[in-house]
């Protein structure tokens, strides 16, 4: 049987059970077609299972709801999820009031995980500050997530020990980030070590972000190509990598090097 099949048999078996009214069916149903990028099909069985009282299915119409730009109604789900005890509802709605640039809404969902000891809620937290401004709170906030295996709060704390001179400190946030899958720590890395004058370093660390596929990475390593900074590359070479770079930024949507690129 190839894999179409048995994914056909599995969908066909979960639907009649659904049709059947039963609520299991239905949610795992709205999951197969998810994968399968069908929402309208999707959200027509989580919304038949929301009726019939399922909380776990709220979550996800919320999901389907903000994706389709339905922000309003995706709000009002999440806030159905949260009132009936879905884990993770008041992290999405605060998460998607903090994107709005909404920041009292964003800390009125965010705060009670946080002072539980979510670690996405502390590290929301922490930006929340930062935009406010209050560097003393946004630390305060970005260590706590740090040292709860929190990725983006070691990327965020390692930006700002980096600015303050902490180097080692941030090196070890920031490489940490990395392991743990923010690619975009490794751009962070390649300035950190550039500022400092270890360009070999700070070309590495950029050389892995490009491979990686980070733009910002790309940026960086276009721009330090196009400042010969590297050793033993010949110019012509240098320059004609440096354009390939930013043409790979630009193309995933990089501004600056968007920019660079219609000025050349």
């Amino acid at each position: 049987m190839t894999g179409y099949d048995r994914y056909g048999s599995r969908v066909a078996a979960l639907r009649r059970f659904a049709d059947g009214g039963d609520v299991w069916a239905m949610e795992r149903l709205a999951e197969a077609l998810r994968e399968a990028n069908d929402a309208d099909g999707a959200e027509h069985w989580l919304r038949r299972a929301a009726e019939l009282g399922s909380g776990s299915a709220l979550v996800p119409l919320g999901e389907l709801a903000v994706a389709d730009g339905r922000v309003a109604e995706g709000i009002g789900w999440w806030e159905q999820a949260v009132a009936a005890g879905c884990a993770g509802a008041d992290l999405q709605l605060g998460a998607l009031y903090l994107e709005r640039g909404e920041l009292d809404a964003a800390e009125r969902w965010l705060l009670p995980a946080a002072e539980a000891g979510a670690p996405e809620a502390m590290a929301n937290m922490g930006v929340i500050a930062h935009r406010r401004a209050d560097d003393e709170t946004a630390v305060g906030w970005y260590e706590r997530a740090a040292e709860a295996g929190n990725p983006t709060a070691m990327r965020s704390l390692g930006v700002h020990l980096a600015r303050a001179g902490a180097f080692e400190r941030a090196v070890e946030l920031l490489t940490e980030a990395v392991r743990r899958g923010r690619r975009d720590a490794m751009a962070v890395l390649g300035a950190v070590y550039s500022d400092r004058g270890e360009f070999d370093e700070g070309e590495q660390w950029l050389r892995r972000g490009a491979a990686a596929g980070d733009p910002e990475s790309m940026f960086l390593l276009a721009t330090m190509l196009r400042d010969r900074r590297t050793t033993g590359t010949p110019n012509g070479a240098a320059a004609d990598e440096a354009t390939h770079w930013l043409r790979r930024a630009a193309d995933l949507g990089h501004p600056e090097a968007l920019r660079l690129l219609l000025d050349s």
